[in-house]
């Protein structure tokens, strides 16, 4: 390549990073949302190794975590050392798929459109900004399939071990990141064999490019073999029916902002594919993975297949510089003026719903339960709540979604430690709720019984004692009493009754058991969830206006089901749960059991009522512990 050659493509690159970094960096440090501060949440303090030997769930995108760990230890916590990998991995793809081009001999025209297709794409701008595994994904896609290229061209080392590493990256990104992989091995193995076949090679040169596909795919099986068993667990989220509407939802995707007319360019660059290498790399990395789904069944969130993206816009591209050459031949240098409106037209979808996307980053709208606080908020305020919020205090973390807040990262430990208090007989005096003051208690959507009913309180009760930043602390000005039982028994589930079902089993266990001498054991045989209702009736007159019950039980942390004190004329009744993913815990006292405190407020209306325990078990065995109910009243 000549020395002006060289300058023309450095230039390009600068630009396109230049570009993409601008478009990038707006609310990068804005608080973290939904599956990112999950993430946040359950990984950011888990040590290295345990990442790497074990998977979790879906939401641990290990080669991201593993990076952002890196990037914190260097810069500190921050929403911007957090999401770092992401946004270097979006800024570098976008020159990469531009050499990417170039390398699969598109003209230079496609390769450059390919690069700002992507730069304003709406998955990649989206996953550029938000710490998960996706925007490192497209970035390891496009680096494999360059290195595959290259290394079929040359057969040169550091391009295989390029393809190795990258390939490995790509799977402790996303497990399901496999499915392209196999498709990128077909086409290397094609490749390889139709070339050898041309050239008339021995059987024993085939290997060459297969060895390095062959180290990969073991070090791949190896890292599946450790992560088994969280593997089997993920296949549980990935097992959704590929419907029509499923493949409408995953194409659409891909697409945006743009909308389903840029599969007529994508359709069109495919069928004007030249040479025989360009159809194989795209026929296999398109058809294998569809293959792979049908095959076994695992069908992931849409986003899963954001692998395809880089291929989508490349032929996207290839389509429409054919159709504007074709013009130009026709109509000259007109061309480049219909060119121009066509990129203002490209640009505009773009640009309507990346500006919408930073203004939904900046207030916090992309929340469902309400705008998040930033890192540094929460771990101030931490250390506020630590030194003046008494133990006999309930803390209620009512700022964000109720598992992707995140105060439950600093003041997690601090509101569990309460929880745990209250359930092993500790009077309670005060309810705390820490809230956006963006969206404050009253405003706050708590986690319901049913979808329908949500829990509402009134703003005038609650008293503001702090703020700091966006946060605020405010105590609910109730009156807080004991309920049923009037005084704390450990034991009082098992004074509700005998209620007589078929196919039910009640009894009184010493262990596993959190508090008293025994709690309460329930086997349900007969196949259905259902409500065990205990006969005792306890009638009480309801004087105030605003009074509300405050309800806690323990279970295992393994069953779905719950335990309210009922009353049938307010059944289901208006209730949220207060902190509902925090209070896990683990006895140890014979053996392990892990253990779940929940706490649910709910509104009483004046007049009389009459209460009965509800419990909701599933099938197969549950145990409950610690039932305790408090009035809330003027």
């Amino acid at each position: 390549m000549s020395q002006t050659s060289l300058k023309k493509e450095l230039w390009i690159i600068l630009s396109l990073i230049a570009f993409s970094i601008a478009l990038r960096l707006p609310t990068l440090e804005s608080p973290l949302i939904e599956d990112e501060a999950i993430s946040f949440n359950r990984y950011i303090d888990i040590p290295w190794q345990d990442l790497i030997l074990n998977y979790h769930d879906t939401n641990q995108h290990t080669f991201f975590l593993l990076f952002s760990k890196f990037s914190i230890w260097i810069f500190g916590e921050s929403e911007i050392a957090f999401r770092l990998p992401s946004f270097l991995a979006g800024v570098l793809s976008i020159p990469l798929i531009y050499k990417l081009g170039l390398q699969i001999k598109v003209p230079w025209p496609t390769a450059l459109t390919s690069a700002l297709l992507m730069s304003v794409s709406w998955p990649h701008l989206k996953y550029s900004l938000e710490g998960r595994g996706y925007a490192l994904t497209i970035f390891l896609v496009t680096l494999a399939t360059y290195s595959a290229i290259k290394y079929l061209n040359t057969f040169r080392l550091v391009w295989g071990s390029i393809l190795i590493a990258s390939g490995v990256a790509m799977t402790m990104a996303l497990p399901s990141n496999l499915f392209f992989l196999c498709g990128l091995g077909v086409f290397i193995i094609l490749t390889e064999y139709l070339e050898a076949k041309k050239i008339k090679l021995s059987i024993k040169s085939i290997p060459k490019g297969f060895t390095q596909l062959f180290i990969m795919l073991s070090l791949i099986g190896v890292y599946f073999l450790t992560i088994y068993e969280g593997l089997k667990l993920g296949k549980q989220f990935n097992n959704q029916a590929l419907t029509w509407d499923k493949i409408e939802n995953i194409t659409e995707f891909i697409a945006a902002p743009w909308g389903f007319w840029i599969y007529l360019f994508f359709a069109l660059g495919l069928w004007q594919l030249q040479l025989t290498r360009e159809k194989i790399l795209f026929l296999s990395v398109l058809l294998v993975p569809i293959f792979l789904t049908l095959v076994t069944g695992v069908v992931g969130f849409d986003r899963t297949y954001i692998y395809w993206l880089p291929f989508v816009l490349l032929l996207s591209a290839s389509g429409i510089t054919y159709i504007f050459l074709w013009v130009f031949k026709k109509i000259g240098k007109f061309t480049y003026v219909l060119g121009l409106i066509f990129i203002l037209l490209l640009f505009n979808f773009s640009n309507k719903k990346i500006t919408k996307h930073y203004e939904d980053r900046s207030n916090g709208s992309l929340v469902v339960a309400g705008p998040n606080a930033t890192l540094s908020e929460a771990s101030q305020l931490a250390i506020w709540v630590e030194e003046n919020i008494p133990e006999d205090n309930l803390i209620v973390l009512s700022t964000g979604g109720p598992e992707s807040s995140v105060l439950i990262r600093y003041m997690g430990e601090k509101t569990m430690e309460h929880m745990i208090y209250f359930a092993r007989g500790g009077e309670l005096k005060k309810l705390i709720f820490i809230s956006h003051q963006g969206m404050p208690p009253e405003n706050y959507s708590f986690t319901p019984w049913t979808p329908d009913q949500m829990l509402r309180l009134p703003a005038s009760r609650f008293n503001k004692i702090y703020s700091l930043g966006n946060l605020g602390v405010y105590e609910l000005n109730l009156q807080v009493k004991r309920f049923i039982p009037s005084r704390f028994d450990p034991d009082y589930e098992l004074k509700l009754g005998t209620s007589e079902m078929p196919q039910v089993n009640i009894q009184k266990v010493e262990e596993p058991r959190v508090v008293g001498k025994h709690a309460l054991f329930i086997e349900n045989k007969s196949g259905v969830p259902m409500d065990i209702i205990s006969p005792v009736i306890k009638g009480t007159d309801i004087w105030g206006a605003e009074t509300y019950l405050l309800y806690l039980f323990i279970k295992s942390a393994q069953q779905k089901g719950g335990v309210h004190l009922g009353d049938n004329k307010n059944w289901p009744p208006t209730l949220g749960f207060l902190n509902p993913w925090l209070g896990r815990f683990r006895t140890s006292s014979s053996s392990y059991h892990d253990w779940h405190i929940k706490f649910s407020l709910s509104s009483l209306s004046k007049g009389r009522h009459y209460f009965q325990e509800r419990i909701g078990i599933q099938k197969g065995i549950s145990y409950f512990d610690g039932f305790q109910s408090y009035l809330l009243t003027e």
